[in-house]
């Protein structure tokens, strides 16, 4: 069996893998929940901002690692390169976990919310009671299944995939935004509203960037195909800064749509379960039911992008563990001939599906917003010994070096100091990071009676 895939990724699908991996649930659900906290329509934009510059300084620093080591595995090969192979098995555990099969959970979950909202009274009233009472993460279920069949056929397939499933998200996005701003009924004097946050607000403030560092996530996916691109020292950079802009552009867009479809506050007297389709809710004061009813239909086959992509990026990763001892070998074989991953991408899919089944789906998305903010900022700080390596000597480099790195860690600091201070936020933060402590403890262990054995 092939040990290494070719490099049979080009440009497109590079970028699209990382547009695919940030644009998912995070964008269509973020913003209801800061909107109806502040009420501050401008705050909104200048946090969604901060979340892309966010974005861009981790990105500047994967792409220096990425090409500096241009291998299948992205966060764990940085991290066990930089630290030692304890911090690899601890990062490719945690990232497989909550940075990939969890996101996974949380898109296709609401994938299914938003493709079967329009017609859920009558398919509860069709289906038995516990495919009724349980309709969504049933469908999540199959959309992760169709998916990771498809990933398994060959790259060419896989790259087909992800291309046709972007393309037509971003499409309808794109077509969402700019119907929304030229609609009659978009209302401008929303951001009459707009006023400088209160010192309690910063905390509010503070845990919204939580959720929209969540939405920005997968400004990394490039770096798990390192190992596949061709040319990476030029094609890395364009794809991973090239999705980041785009999207942060996309993000900015859509936001400004739901400011002057939703008057802010209104939002604040909504209660919190009607506020998370924030899409869903804007298309309906805009152009009323029957469109948005065909739009959430359209936006749920949309979100499949972005499944396609946490299992094509994340399925790498295993793969890279495996061949350094750290998963049973199998799990690294590629197919002799369609060169995937089949074993990984079969354990990534059977994660994600019980994650999809083990709670609701504001439940699953504080877990796994804040575990990836704890993972990205570990991960980054890996660019601090690996700039020291001889194999950076060649890599792209990245700008302004340490303000980049020192900008996304103290970030993320300041997120997860509030989230622990938040009342309804800090048990998902606490949990994450017991998690995080968990596999770090479970790690060391691993790791020690792997030595022992083969010393």
């Amino acid at each position: 069996m092939s040990e290494h895939p070719p490099r049979g990724y080009g440009l497109a699908t590079g970028i699209f893998v990382v547009v695919a991996g940030m644009v998912g649930a995070g964008i269509l659900t973020s913003s209801g929940y800061t909107l109806r906290e502040t009420g501050n329509p401008l705050g909104l934009l200048l946090l969604w901002g901060v979340g892309g510059l966010m974005a861009l300084c981790g990105a500047w620093c994967i792409v220096e690692m990425a090409t500096a080591f241009p291998r299948v595995g992205g966060d764990y090969v940085f991290a066990r390169e930089a630290y030692g192979p304890v911090a690899g098995l601890v990062v490719g555990w945690l990232s497989f976990l909550i940075g990939f099969a969890a996101p996974t959970a949380v898109v296709s979950r609401l994938a299914a919310n938003y493709a079967t909202k329009p017609f859920q009274s009558d398919l509860q009233a069709m289906l038995p009671d516990f495919l009724a009472g349980h309709l969504e993460p049933a469908l999540a279920t199959v959309i992760i299944a169709f998916i990771t069949w498809g990933h398994c056929l060959g790259q060419r397939q896989s790259a087909w995939v992800q291309t046709a499933t972007t393309v037509a998200k971003i499409g309808v996005l794109l077509a969402m935004a700019f119907a929304a701003l030229a609609s009659p009924q978009a209302d401008w004097a929303h951001f009459s509203a707009s006023h400088w946050p209160g010192r309690g607000e910063w905390a509010t403030w503070a845990v919204g960037l939580i959720y929209v560092g969540y939405a920005y996530a997968g400004w990394n996916s490039a770096g798990y195909l390192a190992g596949e691109i061709r040319d990476p020292g030029r094609l890395l950079p364009l794809s991973t800064l090239g999705g980041c802009a785009l999207v942060t552009g996309l993000y900015l867009l859509l936001n400004l749509a739901y400011i002057v479809a939703l008057d802010p506050d209104s939002m604040r007297q909504r209660p919190i379960e009607e506020v998370g389709p924030v899409a869903d809710l804007a298309m309906r004061q805009l152009f009323g039911a029957r469109v948005a009813n065909l739009l959430s239909v359209v936006l749920g086959a949309g979100l499949v992008a972005s499944v396609s992509s946490y299992l094509l990026a994340g399925s790498r990763l295993p793969v890279a563990m495996a061949r350094d001892g750290f998963l049973p070998r199998n799990i690294g074989t590629l197919h002799p001939t369609r060169h995937t991953p089949r074993v990984a991408l079969a354990i990534q899919g059977t994660l994600a599906v019980a994650l999809c089944w083990s709670g609701t789906f504001l439940q699953i998305l504080d877990y796994t917003s804040v575990g990836l903010t704890v993972i990205s900022a570990l991960v980054v700080c890996s660019i601090f010994p690996l700039r020291r390596r001889p194999e950076s000597a060649h890599a792209v480099k990245c700008p302004w070096h340490p303000l980049p790195a020192l900008t996304f860690l103290g970030l993320s600091i300041w997120t997860i100091a509030f989230g622990l201070m938040d009342r309804e936020k800090c048990l998902p933060t606490v949990l994450s990071l017991v998690t995080v402590m968990a596999v770090v403890i479970m790690g060391g262990f691993f790791y020690r009676v792997r030595r022992s054995r083969f010393s």
